[in-house]
Order: C-alpha cells, then structure tokens, then sequence
C-alpha cells in the first residue's frame, strides 16, 4: 500500500512538473502537497497509534474481567456450600418442633450436628484461605478483599452457631431442654446476612469501563 502511494506520488509529480507553466508555480503546488500529505501521515499514524492502544486496553480489559470471572464462580461455589450448611442446620432444628419425647433420639441428633459441625469447619478453613485474584488492579482488589472480609466473619459466626448447638446437644440431655438450648444458640450466635451485592456491583461496573 505504501509502496503504491509513493508511486502516485511519482507519477503526480512528473505529470504536474511537464505541465506547469513556470517552475515557480510547480515548486508552489509541490508544497501545497507536501504539507497535506505530511497532515495526512500524522494524522492516520496518530490513528493508527490510538488503535493500538485502544486493543492493548481491550486486551487488557477482556483478561481483568476473566480473572474475577474465574475467581468469583470459584467463590460462588463456596457461598453455595455456606448455604447448604446453614439449611441443614435449620432442618435440624425445625424437625425438633415435631419430634415428641417418645420418639426424641438424642444420639441421632448429637451425631447430625457434629457431622454438620465438621462440614463447617473445612469450608471456613477455605473461606480463610481466600485471597483476591493477583491479575486484578489493587482497586479493585481491594473491593474484592472487602468481600472476603465479610465472608470471613460470616463463616465464622456461622460455624460458632453450629459448634454450639453441637455442644449442646451432647447426651444426655431431655428433648425440652434441647430444643431451649439450640434456640437460645441460634437466636443469640446466628450471623448476619451477608451482604456483597454493593462490592460485587462495583467490581463489575469497573470491569465493564
């Protein structure tokens, strides 16, 4: 392409030079050209060097958004598990409401919330191992570490309430008495709700600029 222009050019000239009336009007004209072709040149490197940027930032962009992508599917599994646990709790809990003296097993019971109790401890041992992705700008690496933050004490609280009604529930003990205790547990110990939809929102609203 350059390579045609500058023929172009060439041949214009030499067409320009055989017909002009007096050197002086085709030294004229020659500089009338050149300064609009030296216009054109910067102004379409000009263009052609914010094209360049452009894709380095588009680049750059598509691979930040992939990054939390990755991270934030990851820690969604996580936040389902907390889900899970918590549901489980409250089942545990709601079947007391229906469970008369005579059927009352307290071994069951005791057995169900250490079993919930151990399942809670490994996902906050991976809640406390979260860190926010390395690819992202510490902007928002640091809205991404607010979520942690929050996380973190959310599994916590949570594990402490199921630990809790876990000791609780050690037999002996009568089902009146439990069912007291772990409502006692539940309504002083139980978390929160996590709320992350503000910093999650942020996040991707700086992601998609």
């Amino acid at each position: 392409m350059i390579y045609a222009l500058l023929i172009a050019a060439v041949v214009a000239f030499a067409v320009l030079y055989k017909f002009s009336p007096t050197r002086k009007s085709f030294l004229i004209i020659c500089t009338l050209l050149l300064i609009v072709f030296s216009g054109s040149a910067l102004i379409h490197g000009r263009q052609v060097r914010q094209e360049k940027i452009t894709q380095a930032q588009l680049e750059d962009l598509l691979e930040r958004q992939k990054i939390f992508g990755d991270w934030y599917a990851a820690y969604q599994k996580d936040i389902d598990s907390l889900d899970r646990n918590w549901q489980s709790y409250h089942n545990i809990l709601d079947g007391l409401k229906t469970t008369d003296a005579q059927n009352f097993n307290a071994e069951a019971i005791y057995l169900r919330l250490k079993e919930l109790e151990n399942e809670s401890l490994d996902e906050q041992l991976k809640i406390h191992q979260l860190s926010p992705p390395q690819g992202l700008d510490k902007e928002n690496r640091d809205v991404v570490n607010i979520v942690i933050k929050k996380t973190q004490r959310y599994v916590d609280a949570q594990t402490r309430t199921i630990s809790l009604s876990a000791q609780a529930a050690t037999p002996p003990v009568e089902l009146e008495n439990l069912k007291a205790r772990l409502y006692d547990i539940m309504i002083r110990e139980s978390p929160e709700g996590l709320f992350t939809a503000q910093e999650i929102s942020a996040i991707r609203a700086a992601l998609d600029d």
